[in-house]
């Protein structure tokens, strides 16, 4: 089972999602669970380079004092390799290969995005090999891994149109194949209020007019995706807090 909670900056998923694991553990279930920014996340990135195959496969031999750790942050990806060059805050690779893996980043603010089908296809090969190997007594829960990031990208280094973003979605559950998946929502009323809760909660600046007008723009593309692409979602507004959404999503998954 793949449980993804969704919802733009500010409503809380990595609270709800360590508040559900906790749940379900105690519950007796087994669970493998990945918050935002998680090195780990199998299906979700950032600090990561795209290399065509063939280039990853010339790295080791510019570099190879650095094989081994090529080898274990590469994940395959199609006709394309994904190599993780950070943990957190932490560097994995050493000067000048950083800087390199650097330049090829692949979706978090990249200096040059790669194509749009290619961005796609690279996330599509990704999701279907985890798929292949995940365990139908597992619940795999993930905050922000099918919509939220997703369409950061799209967004920011794109500018997506709503379809070409409910696209993108519909080949990522597609990838999914027969496995089992849900959706749940976390929505706001208040999201420059929640917004600005959040920014101080995690020590940054209030959130600017700018920040604000792109988390407007993203709430609205969620709603269409989840429309056009999702179909069938749970959804809960967490203005008083994350109790019943808490509860919901346990209730859905246990």
């Amino acid at each position: 089972m793949f449980a993804f909670i969704e919802g733009v900056s500010g409503v809380g998923k990595s609270t709800t999602l360590r508040l559900v694991a906790q749940g379900l553990r105690e519950a007796g279930r087994s669970v493998e669970a990945w918050a935002e920014f998680d090195f780990a996340n199998p299906i979700d990135f950032y600090c990561t380079a795209y290399l065509p195959a063939v280039e990853f496969a010339e790295l080791p031999l510019r570099f190879p004092g650095q094989a081994e750790a090529l080898r274990r942050h590469a994940v395959p990806a199609g006709e394309a390799v994904l190599v993780r060059y950070y943990d957190g805050d932490t560097p994995l690779f050493p000067e000048p290969l950083l800087s390199e893996l650097a330049g090829r980043e692949f979706c978090y603010h990249p200096r040059r995005a790669v194509p749009m089908e290619a961005y796609t296809a690279a996330y599509r090969a990704v999701w279907k090999g985890f798929a292949a190997r995940s365990r139908e007594d597992v619940i795999y829960l993930f905050d922000g891994s099918l919509l939220h990031h997703p369409l950061n990208d799209l967004l920011r280094n794109y500018r997506a149109a709503p379809d070409a973003m409910a696209a993108h979605v519909r080949h990522l559950l597609g990838a999914l194949g027969g496995a089992l998946w849900q959706v749940f929502y976390l929505r706001t009323n208040f999201l420059p209020g929640q917004l600005a809760r959040a920014h101080r909660d995690r020590g940054q600046e209030p959130p600017t007019d700018g920040e604000l007008a792109f988390w407007r723009e993203r709430a609205a593309r969620d709603r269409y995706v989840l429309r056009e692409a999702v179909g069938t979602w749970r959804e809960w507004d967490i203005d008083g807090g994350w109790d019943e959404a808490r509860e919901g999503i346990l209730h859905a998954l246990i």
